[in-house]
């Protein structure tokens, strides 16, 4: 635990001294000083309350939402708490007389997975509103919720939606027709001026993720200021759409124009357009920027890095990070060094790995699960394949996704187990899809098995998605075997569907 700010310890120190002889107004605005230090005193404002305020006066509204501000700190019982509170609160009258307090409670039921039901009826009960409830409900809303309907709301009850309003909706817009409308009402409105970066910035955002990024482009160029927040949506939009070189350029130029120092995100963003270059040397550099800006040791970063080196085939680099003791590892570090490994052949390393993981106490998820298994796949170790298949499934309760099953399709039907194969296939608790019928394909073609064979194919062409390189296996099947009508019907669908077979292609980086 860290301990607290020196003036806020004073304070601390005189409340508990004479806690009779502390003005109120004192006792609060000590519990908000508290709420906001580390979240490692998340537990002393509902302690202080407990024990000094409520055996000797009554709270006012401000002190319950310092006490709301402080349970979002909380690791556990939160959803206890707010309860609490929220009953207390209208016990003593105050609930729906102060819109601080409410919207306080409203933010603490949002920011609880289970209780959007519990805040959308507290929404619904409150006789005043303000901007800022409606800011709250639209920022910390489920994914699927509809969005627009609380912005009309929100006009209809008289309140013009602000900056933090557009921001927040942003956020959520994946419409590029609903984007304009959002950036001709900003510009309207007067909010990209030149002292707002948050709506400019949004805008950027929003662009490169409805795969604009020339228009987030040219938002970004017309801002007469930018932060760092700026940057890091520029850099992480090129990353996103593809354009890996104009990711890096953004990166650079971060620094080198604006002389503003990159953040964790932007290090993570440019990362990932090294991936898609291929680019080790500009990786490294990276690397070597974070331990110079003392960034280096946090996970998410360090994650990046063992992806960006594994992926660039330095799995001595990769290693290297991973084994660095000096920070905390979680699921994705170890999944990204299992990936890397059985990315490259090496599945003995992978398995040595994961198992590792196991003894480490370190709970697989299905992305870890899917690593390993390929591995196996790769390296042709299908007993220890199937034995840490049944493993995820019955030890660790992953849920088997349907790739985890085409890799086991793949791993017995490679070794020739076709029919044991056809018995998994039967016995899938997921639907099987095209990369299941897919590797069974790939089997039985290796086997010259033609009753697995058919039905792979059937069940293909009757699947509306697919890959165009099973369908492209399936064609040339059916060539082989003379059945020409089945070969243009085939090949029809791949013309005149949405699938399309990316053409493979390699490149090297000439000696400078």
């Amino acid at each position: 635990m860290r301990p607290l700010p020196a003036f806020v310890a004073a304070r601390l120190a005189a409340v508990r001294a004479d806690p009779c002889g502390v003005p109120l107004p004192v006792f609060n605005s000590l519990l908000s000083a508290v709420a906001s230090s580390d979240p490692s005193h998340a537990h002393l404002p509902l302690h202080l309350f407990r024990c000094l305020l409520l055996p000797r006066r009554r709270p006012d509204a401000f002190t319950l939402s310092s006490l709301a501000s402080s349970f979002l700190q909380l690791v556990s019982s939160r959803s206890h708490a707010a309860a609490s509170l929220h009953a207390f609160s209208l016990r003593l009258g105050l609930l729906h007389a102060d819109p601080v307090l409410t919207n306080s409670i409203l933010l603490l039921y949002l920011r609880l997975s289970d209780s959007v039901s519990t805040a959308l009826h507290l929404f619904e009960e409150m006789p005043v509103r303000t901007a800022s409830t409606y800011n709250a409900l639209i920022s910390y809303s489920p994914a699927d919720a509809d969005i627009w309907s609380f912005v009309r709301r929100m006009v209809t009850d008289g309140l013009a939606p602000d900056r933090f309003t557009l921001s927040a909706v942003l956020s959520s817009c994946m419409s590029e027709h609903d984007g304009r409308e959002l950036h001709c009402f900003a510009m309207k409105a007067g909010m990209c001026s030149d002292i707002d970066f948050h709506v400019s910035s949004g805008l950027v955002s929003m662009y490169c993720r409805v795969c604009q990024p020339g228009l987030a482009r040219r938002v970004f160029d017309r801002m007469q200021r930018r932060n760092v927040v700026s940057w890091t949506a520029m850099v992480g939009g090129y990353a996103e759409n593809g354009m890996f070189e104009d990711a890096v350029n953004a990166f650079q130029s971060m620094w080198l124009i604006d002389a503003i120092l990159p953040n964790r995100i932007a290090l993570i963003s440019v990362l990932s357009a090294c991936n898609g270059l291929m680019g080790l040397a500009q990786g490294k550099q990276v690397h070597g920027f974070a331990v110079r800006m003392g960034l280096y040791g946090e996970m998410s970063l360090n994650n990046a890095l063992i992806d960006m080196y594994a992926k660039g085939g330095a799995l001595h680099y990769a290693r290297r990070v991973f084994d660095d003791n000096t920070w905390r590892k979680d699921v994705i570090s170890w999944g990204s060094m299992v990936l890397g490994y059985g990315l490259h052949g090496m599945g003995a390393e992978a398995v040595a790995l994961f198992d590792h993981m196991h003894a480490s106490g370190v709970k697989p998820d299905s992305i870890v699960g899917l690593g390993v298994l390929s591995a196996c796949c790769r390296a042709g170790l299908v007993l220890k394949g199937l034995e840490i298949y049944n493993s995820l499934v019955k030890d660790h309760k992953v849920q088997p996704t349907e790739e985890m099953s085409a890799c086991v399709v793949d791993l017995q039907g490679r070794s020739g187990l076709i029919d044991h194969a056809l018995d998994f296939i039967k016995s899938m608790s997921v639907e099987p899809g095209p990369s299941v019928w897919g590797a069974l394909l790939d089997a039985s073609v290796i086997h010259s098995n033609k009753e697995a064979q058919d039905l792979a194919c059937k069940s293909l062409l009757s699947m509306e998605e697919g890959s165009p390189s099973n369908l492209v296996l399936v064609s040339n099947l059916y060539a082989n075997s003379g059945r020409w009508n089945i070969v243009e019907q085939v090949r029809a669908k791949i013309k005149q569907g949405t699938l399309k077979k990316t053409p493979g292609r390699s490149w090297v980086k000439p000696a400078t």
